[in-house]
């Protein structure tokens, strides 16, 4: 694989290649390999591998590390200064423990289109059952960057153990690739198996907690895009000493650290989860369409973990209608004031075959709407289930794959513009401190 004759004359980008030299390995070889935690042959063009760096031969493991090295330059995370100095290949072994879990995502011709990692400290048998909350504990690699302070506002983890705890770092998809099918569904793949292993239930309760940082314009959409509360901070830069590989991606760019609780998912989740496995299943084009078209509906549920920030003094919603996490106490409250005429929506009941506005935002309070596309033969096919914790906010670029929206039970709604619910989004964000600019752009 080669970059661009103009990126090719520049050394970041001559590192990068060097790494990607290093990172060439046919990783189909790892199907069938007794042990992995999880193994899925290729569903158009994306087979995924998961498995613990002791399931994995020396060799893959080396090519993950260079590939891992390559994309982290590319995305102008890693400082070439350093790299270049210290002849870096691949990333160190050192940073790669032996209980540390990889995601790979494999392209019908054995190579990587993306891939993360669930990383813990180093433990043993006596601090993998020390608290979370402890003050001496081992440091997951996020806490090296951003310390503990943040974890003042947590909540409800006394009683989760270390060894039950996750960093999700190295999540990034081939930046060589940006048009590749296989590329563009990669994440959507991987990210799809390894929140769903997660929940298997001879693994809950081995992973109760998930933390690390985040890019909030970014992964923290990507998280959302899943449905999978979580709790952030205030994103902020962080400078880190001269000749750290990694100073860039923190000096250059504001990162939250983030805590999510997988007891948090619940059946609101699981089926977003089935209707991103129904987009991918079917070809290219109409599953990118049905996975934009996605992005229009929104969990409005947060994280049990974030203890909130009080609202402000002078607000036209209801007090709890800002504050609660669960957003079926926050329709609740929205519904009586929409009805008492206090906020700028109004509550809207219909009957089953009804049709919701597909030009406002609305907030299902109780009930369930079903959400069509048009398939290709020009019928209209099922898109995305929805009930309480669920939001549709309509956006221009991705409303070509939504044809109606339709009450399917009894359902109550609260409605309004776009833009005031963007408002009320907004203020909530902000007193989670989950804010991101706007929801998509």
């Amino acid at each position: 694989m080669t970059v661009s004759s103009d990126t090719e004359a520049s050394p970041t980008a001559a590192l990068a290649e060097r790494a990607f030299a290093a990172s060439n390995y046919d990783f189909r070889v790892l199907f069938g390999i007794p042990g992995l935690m999880l193994e899925r042959r290729h569903r158009r063009g994306v087979g995924i591998i998961v498995a613990r760096t002791t399931q994995l031969p020396s060799a893959a493991l080396d090519a993950i590390r260079a590939w891992r090295l390559g994309q982290y330059l590319l995305t102008g995370f890693y400082d070439p200064a350093v790299v270049a100095r210290e002849d870096m290949t691949r990333e160190p072994r050192a940073d790669v423990h032996d209980g540390d879990v990889h995601g790979i995502a494999i392209d019908p011709d054995g190579g990587l289109c993306a891939y993360l990692t669930l990383k813990q400290p180093l433990l043993t048998e006596d601090s993998a059952s020390v608290p979370y909350s402890a003050i001496d504990r081992p440091r997951f690699p996020c806490e090296e960057i951003h310390g503990r302070g943040w974890q003042k506002s947590i909540r409800n983890v006394d009683d989760i153990d270390l060894g039950s705890c996750w960093e999700l770092a190295r999540f990034v998809k081939d930046q060589r690739r940006p048009d590749d099918p296989s590329c563009l569904r990669a994440p959507f793949e991987l990210g799809l198996v390894v929140a769903r292993l997660a929940r298997h239930p001879r693994l809950q309760q081995r992973v109760r907690l998930v933390t690390g940082d985040l890019d909030p314009e970014v992964a923290l959409k990507s998280l959302r895009y899943f449905f999978v509360p979580v709790a952030t901070f205030a994103p902020h830069q962080v400078d880190l000493p001269e000749g750290h590989a990694l100073r860039p991606r923190y000096r250059d760019n504001a990162t939250a650290p983030f805590v999510a609780a997988p007891s948090d998912i619940d059946n609101t989740t699981y089926i977003r989860w089935a209707d991103i496995d129904l987009a991918l299943d079917r070809p290219d084009d109409e599953a990118m369409i049905r996975l934009l078209a996605l992005r229009q509906f929104v969990r409005v549920k947060e994280s049990s973990l974030k203890r909130p920030l009080s609202p402000p003094e002078e607000c036209e919603y209801p007090k709890e209608a800002l504050t609660a996490a669960s957003s079926q106490e926050v329709s609740s409250a929205l519904w009586d004031a929409a009805k008492a005429g206090h906020i700028p929506w109004r509550a809207m009941t219909l009957g089953p075959g009804e049709n919701l506005p597909k030009d406002e935002a609305f907030w299902i309070v109780d009930g369930f709407v079903q959400a069509l596309a048009i398939s290709p033969a020009g019928a209209t096919a099922h898109l995305a289930g929805l009930g309480p914790e669920v939001a549709y906010f309509p956006h221009v670029a991705s409303m070509h794959g939504l044809e109606s929206l339709e009450a399917t039970t009894p359902v109550r709604a609260i409605v309004t513009t776009a833009d005031h619910f963007e408002d009320l989004w907004r203020t909530r964000q902000s007193i989670f401190e989950t804010t991101t600019e706007t929801l998509y752009d």
